[in-house]
């Protein structure tokens, strides 16, 4: 007998085992341990007699010739009711969702408007949960050699953070102005713009006197005037209005600030949100429809968060690339323009193109030679990209044809912007992958193979 008082609450500690945040979700299956603990009914013995007298013509008429009400519930038509009135109830949402089409998609935006800080924490959760696993596994666990999960988890999220933020605060700082400085150069200099044009377009017609440039001309000088002059006077009026309608400072500071702090209790507590996720389907479903749910939802969750993690780091490495040899090059503007492909890059297909329409039409307005320079530079650039770099950092982390693709492009821009253009893709693949899968096995189920 042991004399020590904390002897009881060591071994209750040691019993239990300390879950890390990467330990997987385990579902274990159990018999009941005492199967003879049922509810029991107990039932009048007359009455039972009663009932097994009974004609089995009319089951409503007893022995004695009186008609008792009498009802017996039904699974199989219960069921059918329940399914029917669901799909009734179904068709006519939809129909209604049909007729209103335009106030619901309004109500969509403005719902997503208010979730925007738990959806850009969640992207920015996914972003670096895998980096936190990293350095939870290869720098706490294995160099410093740390035992307690928690402690290695903490470790990991603060120093990940730490980096993270960081890097927004030096971007803030140093970006943001020269940026900045940029658009006020460009915009200082929208009224000398017209006749750099027009210097441009005449040195390449005394360069080249057998080509007709007196059309490129006339029309230059009939519209460019109203369109350089409608440009400044975007430019001034709805680079202000960004941030005092749309969205103040203090709005946007807020919620990204919110954005970190959701990030964070998303990548602290993910194992239990995946746990809870886990329980609440096979409290619902079936044991092998649950498992089949949660197959389906792990492997798009992957295609999903494959596909945002691998074009970020893409883009990010394009948008570095550009700017170092725009940088060589000398060209000016070179931080402006490289912030502008690495961020349309994001858009597969049209991304690059998008990307490089701005920075050939300002080029152009400078200097012609350093227009097709750019151009150059963007076209080695992109087939570094889809030939080398895309495939080895996204391999093919959607798995789907270019026209869904495209699909999901045109159809998550149309609704939602550019958001949509990158965020469509992904969806796109999810609901592909999962009809895939139900059309085969329906095809397997039936012995049906197509080829």
């Amino acid at each position: 007998m042991s004399l020590n008082p904390f002897s009881k609450k060591k071994k209750k500690k040691q019993q239990g085992v300390e879950k890390g945040h990467r330990e997987p979700i385990v579902v274990k299956f159990f018999k009941e341990k005492d199967p003879e603990k049922h509810l029991k009914v107990s039932i009048d013995e007359s009455t039972a007699d009663k009932t097994g007298s009974a004609t089995t013509e009319d089951s409503n008429e007893t022995v004695d010739g009186k008609r008792h009400a009498k009802f017996v519930p039904n699974d199989k038509y219960f069921t059918i009711t329940v399914y029917a009135f669901t799909a009734v109830l179904a068709i006519v949402i939809i129909a209604i969702m049909i007729a209103n089409i335009t106030p619901v998609m309004e109500g969509v935006k403005r719902f997503i408007h208010v979730l925007s800080p738990f959806i850009i924490g969640g992207i920015i959760a996914f972003v670096l949960t895998p980096i936190v696993n990293f350095l939870d596994e290869a720098l706490f666990e294995k160099c410093f050699k740390i035992k307690k999960p928690k402690v290695r988890a903490g470790l990991a999220i603060l120093l990940t953070y730490i980096v993270f933020l960081g890097l927004i605060v030096l971007a803030m700082i140093k970006l943001v102005p020269e940026m900045a400085d940029s658009i006020k150069e460009l915009i200082g200099k929208s009224k000398s713009v017209y006749g750099s044009i027009m210097n441009n377009l005449n040195a390449l017609d005394e360069q080249f006197p057998d080509i007709d440039f007196s059309n490129i001309i006339d029309t230059a000088k009939e519209n460019l005037p109203a369109i350089l002059s409608n440009i400044g006077d975007i430019l001034k009026v709805s680079l202000p209005k960004i941030f005092s309608t749309s969205y103040s400072i203090v709005q946007l500071v807020i919620n990204i600030l919110l954005a970190v702090a959701i990030s964070i209790y998303m990548v602290c507590d993910k194992r239990r949100i995946a746990a809870a996720a886990t329980k609440l389907i096979y409290a619902l479903l079936k044991p092998e429809k649950a498992e089949k749910v949660i197959e389906n939802a792990k492997e798009s969750f992957q295609i999903f968060t494959g596909f945002i993690i691998g074009k970020s780091i893409d883009s990010l490495i394009i948008g570095i690339l550009t700017f170092f040899i725009l940088t060589v090059f000398q060209l000016k503007y070179s931080l402006l323009v490289a912030v502008i492909v690495g961020v349309t890059n994001m858009i597969p297909f049209f991304g690059p193109f998008i990307g490089a329409i701005p920075g050939v039409l300002l080029y152009l307005c400078i200097e012609p030679v350093d227009a097709l320079i750019f151009a150059g530079i963007i076209l080695a650039v992109q087939q570094f990209d889809g030939w080398i770099l895309g495939p080895m950092i996204l391999g093919d982390s959607t798995g789907v044809r270019p026209i869904w693709v495209i699909f999901g492009i045109t159809v998550g821009g149309a609704y939602f912007g550019f958001a949509g253009m990158f965020l469509g893709v992904p969806f796109t693949a999810v609901i592909v992958y999962l009809v895939n899968k139900a059309v085969e096995k329906k095809l397997s189920n039936k012995h049906i193979e197509v080829q």
